[in-house]
């Protein structure tokens, strides 16, 4: 009996280091899975915190309050975003994104600037539509004792300075410089034309004083307390007032860029711009 005892101990610590062998690829390979798969190791990689991005926004001067508004609600819903604009007159934003100046999406109140950029391979058609429609205004200081109702009445002794946007580069200013010339008084006031970088810079002449009168958007004239409108300008006499958007080909950020440019046409987002008096263009 003893004997037997004796004979199996070799056997039993054979099959133990045996055991014991086989067991670290086990482990080890189990380890790798942990590694490689965070899910095993009780993570989940979809939760984990996205890398910050800046989405740099070149924008009309006009889009100002509505996007201020937009910005606050987008960036409190992806908390990885934010939305830095760069507000100007279109022309001069459509010359800076030529000059390469960063941008990851424009946003233009007129065609012909986003139609430049188009032909020049800065942006791609498949990321450009038309997305918004505006109205041009005639507006006059609140405490104005001036009687305008109408274009002939800018002609009058009582309107000695009218606001527009430079017309070469200010959508709102080329605009006006249409209308008027419809009506004939383009060349007429000259003498009494003040010019504006673009067109919140000729609502603040007009609400300062330093202007009689002013063309703007009607969204414009809407989110001023201190200007009052005299007139809307007749919609025949100007080109439609278009607000196309586009991705900028050389973004950095091409989903956040997507994501964004899709938030914008949404119901959500079109809610606020109508809200300040824009108007949603019509799919094609």
């Amino acid at each position: 009996m003893k004997k037997t005892n004796f004979l199996l101990l070799p056997l039993l610590a054979l099959i133990l280091i045996l055991s014991a062998c086989g067991a670290k690829p086990a482990e080890q390979a189990a380890r790798n899975a942990a590694e490689t798969n965070p899910a095993a190791n009780g993570t989940n990689s979809d939760s984990a915190e996205e890398t910050p991005v800046t989405l740099t926004i070149s924008a009309a001067a006009s889009l100002t309050d509505a996007l201020t508004d937009i910005k606050k609600t987008y960036e409190a819903d992806h908390p990885g975003v934010t939305l830095a604009f760069n507000f100007g007159a279109s022309g001069a934003l459509q010359q800076q994104i030529e000059q390469g100046a960063p941008a990851d999406l424009f946003l233009s109140a007129s065609t012909k600037n986003m139609q430049a950029l188009l032909d020049g391979g800065l942006i791609e058609a498949k990321h450009e539509r038309n997305w918004l429609n505006n109205t041009l205004v005639v507006v006059v200081p609140n405490d104005s004792s001036a009687s305008v109702g109408r274009m002939e009445d800018l002609t009058g002794d009582q309107v000695k300075h009218i606001a527009v946007g430079i017309p070469e580069s200010v959508p709102a200013g080329k605009y006006a410089q249409e209308a008027l010339t419809d009506s004939g008084l383009w060349d007429s006031l000259q003498s009494k034309l003040v010019q504006g970088k673009d067109v919140r810079q000729v609502l603040q002449y007009t609400e300062t004083g330093n202007a009689d009168a002013g063309f703007v958007y009607k969204t414009d004239a809407m989110t001023s307390d201190q200007v009052k409108v005299a007139f809307d300008v007749d919609p025949g006499s100007y080109s439609a007032i278009n607000y196309p958007i586009g991705i900028v080909k050389a973004t950095q950020h091409q989903e956040a860029a997507q994501a964004f440019y899709d938030y914008l046409q949404t119901p959500e987002a079109l809610k606020v711009l109508t809200g300040y008096g824009f108007s949603a263009a019509k799919t094609p």
